[in-house]
């Protein structure tokens, strides 16, 4: 592209993104609703004044879509696909009356739709796991837990306890689908590919078999097709194509559906599997239905914040959901803006020394990063790399493409699939 040609291209982009904003202001009401705390954000005095969490009137607390909550750091995985080998944190266990202060503030002021036991770190060899489900059931809340399923071998128990638990929705990141790939997990050498795919499949086909549990698995899938908008954080190869990955799922399919009668009404027919899979498309996230408690999922391969690309143009405008709708707190109780945050470089509060909701609402941190980006400004040297990208062209097309996403296809598909974009 010329320089001529790049110059008009991004005045395009620009005087589209300003278009965006304007239409963005005649949202409907619900919608500006959702935006909420941003225009409550306090002056920068007040955000640093002494005022009680209880002064925080209860409507302004704009639920979160989701909130990450960090039980643990310590993964027993060493995935080449996630940055768990250049984190520089210290490695923990989040404290028990921690995570009890946390679930009794977000359980009584509703502050999230979701609370994921995700962010970093394998939360079934969090010492305190099923404590820490019962507490989230107890107190009503919509508990999602993301694991890499090794335990399910390793300690078999967990799966007759994680059945009966009742806890709503639990993702399990299988990603490399077949013994050659998953030697790109570090595993423990003692847990060989075939023990790990045995356990997983025990533990979906007892969920799948008992008639008390209402528990919705995903099984997870890493699509490695190149992407147009994502700078991978590695180069690799695990599925890629349609093809491939529709083998891939295909043979997941049969291993998982293998117990379950053939007349079982919630079984799809051969032709319905079929039609299924074959609208599946490759370098999306996508969700696959089976069953009213199993869906396979595939997504494509993440650049984690473009954190060890050599080369980034980073972005000047955009917007990002952070605060807004999402946020994370990690095990030390430090409250970051989102769950690729993931050694805590944006720290917005501690949760040991001030409420999640004086953290979100009054303090300075978390209330400029929103006004930011509610005005598409990008604030922060770790966003501005996040929704950068290697080149000029591609980093305008992600900073565009960052608002086009969040304001107007998000939203819209939200409107027409409830549900959808549940990760």
């Amino acid at each position: 592209m010329s320089h001529d040609a790049s110059f008009y291209f991004q005045r395009f982009l620009m005087r589209l993104s300003i278009s965006l904003l304007q239409l963005d202001r005649f949202q409907s009401t619900d919608y500006e609703e959702s935006l909420m705390p941003a225009s409550i954000a306090p002056s920068h005095a007040q955000a640093h004044s002494k005022v009680s969490a209880n002064d925080i009137p209860v409507e302004t607390n704009h639920p979160l879509e989701r909130i990450h909550l960090e039980v643990t750091n310590v993964c027993n995985f060493k995935c080449e696909f996630c940055p768990d080998a250049i984190m520089e944190r210290k490695r923990g266990h989040m404290d028990i009356d921690l995570l009890e202060k946390a679930l009794d503030e977000i359980a009584q002021y509703d502050l999230a739709k979701i609370v994921a036991f995700h962010l970093m770190g394998e939360p079934l060899i969090y010492p305190h796991i099923f404590e820490a489900i019962e507490m989230a059931i107890a107190r009503q809340l919509n508990l999602h837990l993301t694991t890499n399923g090794s335990t399910f071998h390793i300690r078999p128990e967990h799966i007759e306890k994680l059945v009966a638990s009742g806890i709503p929705k639990v993702t399990i990141s299988l990603q490399t689908p077949d013994p050659d790939t998953f030697i790109i997990r570090g595993a423990p050498p003692n847990l060989k590919p075939e023990q790990y795919f045995e356990g997983i499949t025990r533990y979906v086909r007892a969920n799948l078999a008992s008639e008390r549990s209402n528990t919705r698995i995903h099984l997870k899938f890493l699509d490695t097709t190149p992407h147009p908008f994502l700078v991978p954080h590695k180069a690799m190869h695990v599925v890629e194509g349609k093809e491939q990955m529709q083998k891939q799922l295909r043979e997941w399919c049969d291993r998982l559906l293998f117990d379950l009668p053939a007349d079982d009404p919630n079984r799809p027919s051969q032709t319905e599997l079929a039609r299924r899979l074959a609208a599946h498309k490759p370098g999306r996230w996508q969700v696959i239905e089976l069953t009213p408690k199993l869906a396979l999922e595939t997504f494509p391969l993440d650049s984690w914040g473009n954190v060890e690309s050599t080369t980034v143009i980073p972005a000047s405008f955009g917007y990002c959901n952070s605060t807004t709708d999402q946020a994370g707190i990690l095990y030390d109780g430090t409250v970051v803006p989102c769950c690729k945050d993931y050694d805590g470089k944006i720290p917005l509060g501690n949760l040991n020394d001030y409420t999640l909701r004086q953290i979100l609402y009054q303090q300075r941190p978390a209330c400029g990063l929103r006004e930011g980006f509610d005005k598409f400004q990008v604030i922060n040297p770790v966003c501005q790399r996040c929704l950068g990208a290697d080149t000029r062209q591609k980093s305008l097309l992600r900073q565009v493409g960052s608002i086009v996403y969040f304001k107007l296809y998000n939203p819209i598909m939200k409107r027409l699939n409830p549900g959808w974009g549940e990760v």
